[in-house]
């Protein structure tokens, strides 16, 4: 069986996206997942995101890693879900939406500019030494450790990403590893090694925006706060409580095709 899907991307994080009422029930069993984002065999992707229809919502999300794992939210695939639905003409440019981390409400105004509510921010735990660093666990829809770490290069922080990933203190799911350095007033550096991908990331949006909070708490940083990640840069905005955030950042869809499963597994 052949299943359609629309290849896209928000800042270099890159996804297969489905509309389920197309595909058959096979697409969520973590092997086709696997399969259909391997890079060299499948068609490539650092995960799938499932669209389906539900009640009093113009859509629901899930999301699921490269290795076939499920996980709450993801802030650059939610944007790039938005301009899915809106040109194919599921929802209109403000459209209010689910996923595992709960309801979001997203603006299209164009396709560079895809403003998400996010879940707010909140500190999990404080004050973790895991690997060599101490410092925060963040939840923003997402788990994340992140780490101010002025100075750093993907070569200083290689080794220790996958340690901390898979700390005993996280398990049995695991964390998400930011690291960030303030470059001036009003913007961070952020590099995020996820899990699920096991790799370092060109962007992740809730990272970016546990990154935001964790330095504004600290640094006393105002809104907006520009985040820079190697695929490019997002917005975070808040309210002095962080109980109104959003992410402002592209999307692009990059071609629709199909594939066949039984060449994938």
């Amino acid at each position: 069986m052949r299943i359609p899907f629309t290849k896209a991307h928000g800042t270099g994080n890159d996804f297969i996206i489905l509309w389920e009422e197309e595909c058959p029930e096979i697409i969520r069993t973590p092997e086709l997942i696997s399969a259909i984002c391997a890079r060299r065999t499948g068609v490539g992707a650092d995960a799938v995101l499932i669209l389906s229809a539900i009640p009093d919502y113009d859509f629901k999300m899930d999301y699921y890693n490269s290795d076939g794992s499920w996980e709450t939210m993801c802030a650059n695939g939610s944007r790039c879900a938005a301009l899915y639905m809106l040109n194919r003409g599921l929802a209109g440019k403000s459209m209010r939406f689910v996923t595992g981390d709960g309801p979001h409400r997203v603006e299209c105004r164009d396709a560079r500019h895809i403003r998400l509510q996010m879940t707010p921010p909140r500190y999990a735990a404080e004050h973790l030494s895991v690997a060599g660093y101490s410092w925060n666990h963040v939840d923003s829809g997402a788990a994340h450790f992140v780490i101010d770490a002025p100075g750093f290069t993907r070569d200083k922080v290689s080794s220790a990403a996958p340690v901390i990933r898979r700390a005993e203190c996280f398990e049995p799911r695991g964390v998400n590893v930011n690291f960030y350095q303030l470059e001036d007033s009003g913007t961070l550096r952020v590099l995020t090694y996820e899990k699920g991908v096991e790799s370092f990331m060109l962007s992740c949006g809730s990272g970016s925006v546990a990154a935001a909070y964790d330095a504004a708490r600290k640094l006393k940083l105002s809104s907006p706060v520009s985040v820079r990640v190697p695929g490019g840069e997002l917005q975070v905005e808040f309210d002095k409580n962080w109980q109104e955030v959003w992410l402002t950042g592209p999307a692009v869809l990059l071609f629709k095709s199909s594939i066949e499963t039984k060449e994938l597994i």
